[in-house]
């Protein structure tokens, strides 16, 4: 055999050996998680509860590109903290190597991560904290980010007086709802022509926040922007404005992307909604849980991105993607 020849026999073989050695690490990664089940536990199963049934459109995708068996639980009412541990606790019994949690009320679902550890599954949080769980990662919106782009969003190049403006909040606070009134204190205060009036506690029904609206408008003449914490209290708050006849007279911001919320975007009473993304929060808590089960050690945080949705962009692709994924 002519050198030439050797040599080209010994580069084919080198690629054959290395074709063989990825698909055999290919074949591992494939076959790995066989066999392992990740239990999930979701804040709420509520069909009505768009956000939560988007997060786990998510994660049903990405159970099935990564050939890995999960099982999907959540209580109706996303307060019902001990309902939750009561569902943990029955996942547990089945001896997951996962578990992936969405907590409902974090303070009192310590104990339930702590027997998550003790039971040897792999622990990823979803959408939520829990203070001392140490978990695998933690997969969230970076809402004090959200509550900043927020609260540039009620801000135009063309303000230039003084305007007030109040935030509207449940009574019960989420760490969410914690964090996006610290990215809007921190917004606000960047500008001169916001007088930011706090937070206005209503009781957590869109009746209750339009109750509450109609109070603050009356106290409060010169009052011309408000920001809604959350779908209940932008609901409530657009109905006071648009009873009033206030559209485009004061100014609604809010968070997530409810059909209401989205309708009142092209009605133009609300100016913009910052957008989390559950899809792929659920898609990427899974892969996490897939990658912790291979021992790949993992960001303690994974951050994900808000998007600001306004009238003028509702419509791009993107948007409508992000708006109503589709699922194959």
């Amino acid at each position: 055999m002519s050198p030439g020849k050797r040599s080209l026999t010994a580069v084919l073989l080198l690629l054959v050996t290395a074709l063989l050695i990825v698909y055999g690490i290919d074949t591992l990664r494939l076959t790995s998680d066989r066999g392992k089940k990740i239990a999930v536990v979701l804040k709420t199963s509520d069909i009505r509860s768009e956000y939560w049934r988007t997060v786990r459109e998510g994660m049903e995708l990405a159970a099935k590109e990564f050939d890995i068996d999960i099982e999907i639980t959540g209580t109706l009412s996303d307060t019902d903290a001990e309902g939750q541990i009561r569902m943990i606790g029955e996942a547990l019994a089945k001896k997951p190597a996962a578990l992936v949690l969405g907590a409902t009320e974090p303070l009192k679902l310590e104990a339930a991560t702590r027997d998550a550890r003790r039971a040897g599954a792999k622990l990823i949080l979803i959408d939520t904290d829990v203070p001392g769980s140490q978990p695998a990662s933690l997969v969230a919106t970076d809402h004090v980010e959200a509550g900043r782009l927020a609260g540039r969003s009620m801000i135009a190049p063309q303000d230039k007086e003084t305007f007030q403006v109040a935030v509207l909040g449940d009574r019960v606070e989420t760490s969410a709802q914690v964090d996006r009134l610290r990215g809007l204190e921190e917004a606000f205060a960047e500008t001169p022509v916001v007088e930011f009036l706090g937070k206005h506690e209503f009781g957590g029904q869109e009746d209750d926040a339009y109750e509450r609206t109609g109070e603050l408008l009356d106290r409060y003449p010169a009052l011309r922007g408000i920001v809604g914490l959350n779908e209940q209290a932008t609901v409530g708050a657009a109905k006071a404005i648009k009873e009033r006849e206030l559209v485009g007279k004061v100014k609604l911001v809010s968070f997530d992307s409810s059909i209401y919320e989205i309708k009142l975007l092209e009605e133009g009473v609300l100016q913009a909604t910052v957008v989390q993304k559950p899809f792929n929060m659920g898609y990427l808590a899974i892969e996490s849980a897939a990658r912790a089960l291979r021992g790949v050690k993992l960001d303690p945080r994974l951050n994900i991105e808000a998007q600001v949705i306004t009238k003028d962009n509702l419509y791009t692709q993107g948007n409508q993607e992000l708006l109503f994924p589709l699922v194959d």
